[in-house]
This record gives C-alpha cells, sequence and structure tokens, in this order.
C-alpha cells in the first residue's frame, strides 16, 4: 500500500548548524546530505546519519531503522578535536574515522552511543578548517550538552548504497524513518496523512 505523507519544507541556509543542533539534542535522528560527497570507506558529514550519542538505546534505534547491522557493530563518533584528551587514552588526532582508540571510561558513561564493547570509539576528529559548518554544529551541541560530539553513520538504509543525490537523499528519507532531512539548505520533515 502507498503512504501518503505532508511534507514541509523550510529554507535554512546558514541557520543550518543551529537547527540541527536542536534536533539532534531533542532526540531526532537526522540526515545531512551537503556539498559533495567524501571519498573513501567513511561518513564524514557530508552523507551522514546524526545522533545524540548520550542515550544507548540510538544503536539499537539506528538498527532497527535503517542498518539492520549485527548489535555488536560499532556507531563512531564525530567531534571537536579539542575532545581528544578529555575522552579518549593515548589518542592522536584523526580526521578520516580509520583508527580506534580506547574512551576513558567516563566517556563511556557519558556517551554509550559511540562506546564499542571493547570501550574504544573510532572518531572524526573536525576542526574549523576542516570543515566549518560541522564545527559550528558540534560547537553548538556542546554548548547544549557539555560534549562537542555527534554519534555519525553514513546515510543509507541497509541493503542500499550511500546516498550520491539529492533523488537518492529523499528516497531514503521516504522509504525509512529519519526524523528530519537536511538537504543543501533545507530542512524537510514529514507526516502521515
Amino acid at each position: 500500500a502507498d503512504v501518503a505523507y505532508r511534507v514541509n519544507v523550510e529554507m535554512v541556509g546558514d541557520a543550518l548548524p543551529a537547527k540541527l543542533s536542536a534536533d539532534v539534542t531533542s532526540g531526532q535522528l537526522c540526515a545531512l546530505y551537503k556539498g559533495a560527497m567524501e571519498f573513501g570507506p567513511r561518513a564524514l558529514g557530508h552523507r551522514s546519519i546524526l545522533a545524540d550519542p548520550r542515550r544507548a538505546s540510538v544503536r539499537d534505534d539506528l538498527n532497527l531503522r535503517f542498518k539492520k547491522r549485527e548489535w555488536f557493530q560499532p556507531f563512531c563518533p564525530s567531534m571537536l578535536l579539542e575532545e581528544k584528551d578529555r575522552l579518549f587514552i593515548d589518542c592522536s588526532d584523526n580526521p578520516h574515522m580509520t583508527s580506534a582508540f580506547s574512551l576513558k571510561p567516563e566517556a563511556i558513561l557519558a556517551l554509550p552511543a559511540i562506546a564499542h564493547v571493547d570501550g574504544t570509539a573510532r572518531p572524526q576528529f573536525v576542526t574549523r578548517e576542516r570543515d566549518v559548518q560541522m564545527y559550528e554544529f558540534l560547537s553548538l551541541i556542546k554548548r547544549e550538552t557539555g560534549y562537542g560530539v555527534v554519534l555519525n553513520t553514513s546515510f543509507n538504509i541497509h541493503g542500499r548504497p550511500i546516498v550520491m543525490t539529492p533523488r537518492d537523499a529523499i528516497d531514503d528519507f521516504f522509504a525509512c524513518s529519519i526524523d528530519v532531512l537536511y538537504l543543501g539548505k533545507y530542512r524537510l520533515t514529514r507526516k502521515l496523512l
């Protein structure tokens, strides 16, 4: 059976970091599609699903709604570089989510959704120079939650490739239960009719 939605499209422009921060910290699962696609195996904020890492249940929520992965597969964090020494033991700068590092016990308690079963996480460290919009977003997250950290996983549904085009993003938005889609300078939400 076909499902009909009422879609709300809001032009957010430069307010995107603030709107996205408010949505994520309120518990929304948000998809972000912006600019050129990342090169390589990780979603680094251009084709991402973003969620609040303070809620342990977010892992199950993501698996139920999109990923359908084994329970033990980790979800990774994007975070401000300034959080590195606060949250990790013996960690180096890693801008591409390619290395796992041991989280401090207090970080595991505070941010359970990003902790792998062995107490590690594979972070993307963000600076203003690397991605201004992501840096501003994470700075706002830190102001709200005390941690400049977000769970970041690739924007794709289980069995499908990562979204490449705006049409792919819209198709995946309607095919699953993402709460909010940020598409370029626009914020899309929907309600069942």
